[in-house]
């Protein structure tokens, strides 16, 4: 194991972090920091307001996945499950929660983070829902309320999906860590580092935490311990290769043995999810951060503007069985439902395609690009667009069912639990739609 890869006690300590590790090397329970005199929180402290809610025992096996409740990115490690109704035939927002703001920063310009970025989506479990802000905290709210019940201070952004397992949060974050938290009290536990950003976001499946990033490299590892099983280099980065933007920011998908995910040298790779080693690469031909998904045969997934296409593979050789094209390129991930495939593209569309033959059923026009990776709940697609509103199509014919402005940019993923619709815009606020 690098010196880097798992740290301990020596630079959690050092940093001031809660949570480390005994004389024995056991992971040992940290103290949570309060906040004083409305003072801010330092790096790697967690507010906890009140008492700690016990969480009951974990009930959703060994993988980041439930029937009743979206725990992590595109709800299963094969990002196809977008959610639970009923949907109300139309939603009001019933609370929102504003965020702090981060200001710094960028090419020499001054510039303010709040809010959720791209992919950003909530998850939900056990009466509390669980994200990630742009303001370099880390949330847990009560969702009947909106009420804060902790708040996690990072070094940097969180801009990726978080993922739920065995009452813990896995949270990826700019500083090229994986943070792991209790999620009953904020408490920091373990962190991992992955040596460069992380967007990718995390999934466990059958007991193994699997996730990407910047540097370059699919990460399977102990979800308790942080120990490595395997890592395996998929490219991205290199001469000519732009500096927040290497390597694999897509969230790694997993099925049936299979690690699949994109770069941003126009590659996709598959691995065995046991060992690492490669299975097939398929040339995407631009920079691939959306995510991929699998049904029993394929896998689906999208590139950007050098080459504009959502393309069908054979997910035993990677083969090319058919490819749909815009005119701008492919920042969401589709959803998979049934024989539709649903995906936003930056050219201002949303498309319904067969997923079988890649033909258009239908598209609708919005008003601006979008790269939010779409739910569909209850016969109804739901996103968000660059220019501000969140829109609630009718998925068999596409027509707009409502839309409504959220006064700021939405790239979050929605998460729909029990027909209450969970989203953060770039504006600062995070919202419960019902």
């Amino acid at each position: 194991m690098e010196r880097r890869e798992f740290i301990r006690s020596a630079s959690v300590l050092a940093a001031g972090l809660a949570g480390g590790l005994d004389l024995m090397g056991r992971l040992t329970r940290g103290t949570c920091a309060f906040a004083e005199g409305g003072k801010a929180l330092a790096p790697g402290r967690t507010l906890l307001v009140g008492i700690a809610p016990t969480l009951p025992a974990w009930p959703h096996g060994d993988s980041s996945a439930g029937a009743d409740t979206v725990l992590m990115f595109r709800g299963n490690p094969a990002h196809t499950f977008y959610g639970t109704g009923p949907l109300r035939s139309k939603l009001e927002v019933a609370w929102r929660f504003r965020t702090e703001d981060f200001q710094t920063e960028l090419r020499g310009e001054p510039r303010t983070w709040s809010g959720t970025g791209w992919t950003g989506q909530a998850s939900v479990l056990a009466g509390h829902v669980y994200f990630g802000s742009q303001d370099r905290h880390l949330y847990c709210l009560k969702a009947d309320t909106g009420d804060l019940v902790w708040k996690y201070r990072a070094g940097r952004m969180f801009k990726g999906s978080l993922c739920l397992y065995e009452n813990r949060v896995y949270a990826p974050n700019v500083d090229n860590r994986l943070h792991c938290l209790d999620a009953s009290t904020g408490n920091l536990l373990l962190h991992y580092d992955t040596h460069a950003d992380l967007d990718s976001s995390p999934c466990v499946y059958r007991g193994k935490l699997y996730v990407a990033g910047e540097a370059g490299y699919v990460h399977c590892i102990d979800p308790a311990t942080g120990s490595p099983h395997w890592k395996t280099f998929v490219g991205g980065v290199g001469p000519g290769t732009k500096s927040g933007s290497n390597g694999a920011e897509g969230s790694p998908a997993v099925d049936n043995g299979q690690v699949v995910v994109g770069n941003y040298s126009g590659e996709v790779h598959c691995l065995d999810s046991d060992t690492g080693k490669r299975l097939w690469k398929f040339k995407s031909g631009d920079d691939t951060d959306g995510s991929a998904v699998f049904s029993s045969d394929r896998v689906y997934i999208a590139a950007e503007e050098a080459a504009p296409h959502l393309y069908c593979l054979d997910r035993q050789n990677g083969k090319e069985v058919w490819r749909f094209s815009n005119s701008t390129g492919w920042y969401s991930t589709p959803a998979l439902v049934g024989n539709r495939l649903f995906i936003c593209g930056n050219d201002r569309r949303v498309y319904c395609l067969d997923a079988a033959a890649g033909t258009k059923v239908w598209e609708f026009v919005a008003e601006s690009a979008s790269w939010c990776s779409p739910a569909v709940v209850d016969d109804r697609v739901l996103f968000g667009t660059y220019g501000n509103n969140f829109y609630v199509l009718d998925a068999a014919t596409g027509a707009e069912v409502q839309r409504i402005n959220l006064g700021g940019r939405v790239h979050s993923a929605p998460c729909v639990v029990g027909g209450r619709v969970y989203v953060g815009s770039a504006a600062g606020w995070f919202h419960c739609l019902a």
